[in-house]
C-alpha cells in the first residue's frame, strides 16, 4: 500500500481547485436575475394606496424598448364600474383624473400648472420598463413634454367634473372646490360640493350659459 503525503502548498492547491470548481457549479446553476424591486407604480386611491408590479402587466415593444400601457394600473378592481337598473357595467374610471408623479416629486400639473392627465390618454401613453419613462408618443397624442414623467413612481387619482362647450372640454377636480354641508335623504349632514361652485371655477358670466347634466351611463 502506497501513502502518499500532500506539503501545505499542494494542500492549498488542491483546496483551491475544488473551491473553483464548485463555485463554478454554483454560479452556474443559480443565475444572475436582474433586479426589478423598483419596478412598480404606487396607485392613490381614496383614501387607500395600491402597489401595482411591472411583472403583473402586459409588455408590448416600445421602439425597442419593452413598455407597459397607462391603463392596465388602473384596474376595475380599485375603480369599479357603476352596475345601472338595467345590469349594465359603465367603466367609471372617466371620472377621474390622474396625476403621474416621478421620484423627485415631478408632475406636470404640480410644476408646469398643466392639467392632470385623463383616462382616455391612458391608452396612448405608456411607461418604459427598464427606466420607469412615462411617454407619451407625438404621433398618438399632442401633449407637451412636462407629461413625459421621468422615473414615474406614484399615480394619484382625484374625482373630477366635466364641463363640455360646444367647441371645446374642461373639467374641475373637486378636491379644489370648498365643500359645503348638506342634509342627505337620510337626514344626515354631509360634506358636499356646490355646483354653482365648480362653474364658476371655469366660468366668468355663468348666468348666460344653459346647463345639461349628464350621467356617466348616459
Amino acid at each position: 500500500m502506497t501513502v502518499h503525503f500532500f506539503t501545505p502548498f499542494r494542500l492549498f492547491a488542491v483546496f483551491s481547485l475544488l473551491l473553483l470548481i464548485f463555485g463554478c457549479s454554483k454560479e452556474e446553476s443559480n443565475p444572475v436575475i436582474p433586479d426589478d424591486s423598483d419596478k412598480y407604480f404606487m396607485v392613490h386611491f381614496d383614501g387607500d394606496s395600491v402597489k401595482v408590479k411591472f411583472k403583473n402587466l402586459p409588455k408590448f415593444d416600445a421602439d425597442g424598448e419593452e413598455a407597459i400601457q397607462l391603463n392596465y394600473f388602473i384596474d376595475t378592481s380599485l375603480i369599479h364600474p357603476f352596475i345601472d337598473k338595467n345590469g349594465l357595467s359603465h367603466d367609471t374610471r372617466t371620472l377621474y383624473s390622474y396625476q403621474i408623479v416621478g421620484d423627485d416629486g415631478f408632475s406636470a400639473s404640480g410644476n408646469r400648472g398643466y392639467p392632470n392627465n385623463i383616462w382616455e390618454h391612458f391608452f396612448l401613453g405608456h411607461v418604459i420598463t427598464a427606466s420607469r419613462q412615462v411617454v407619451f408618443p407625438d404621433n398618438k397624442i399632442d401633449l407637451p413634454g412636462a407629461y413625459n414623467v421621468k422615473f414615474a413612481r406614484q399615480v394619484f387619482i382625484h374625482r373630477k367634473f366635466d364641463i363640455d362647450f360646444t367647441d371645446s372640454s374642461h373639467f374641475v377636480e373637486l378636491r379644489k372646490i370648498s365643500p359645503v354641508q348638506v342634509i342627505n335623504p337620510q337626514g344626515l349632514p354631509e360634506q358636499a360640493v356646490s355646483l354653482k361652485d365648480v362653474v364658476i371655477s371655469i366660468l366668468t358670466n355663468p348666468e348666460t350659459y344653459n346647463y345639461n347634466m349628464l350621467a356617466v351611463d348616459n
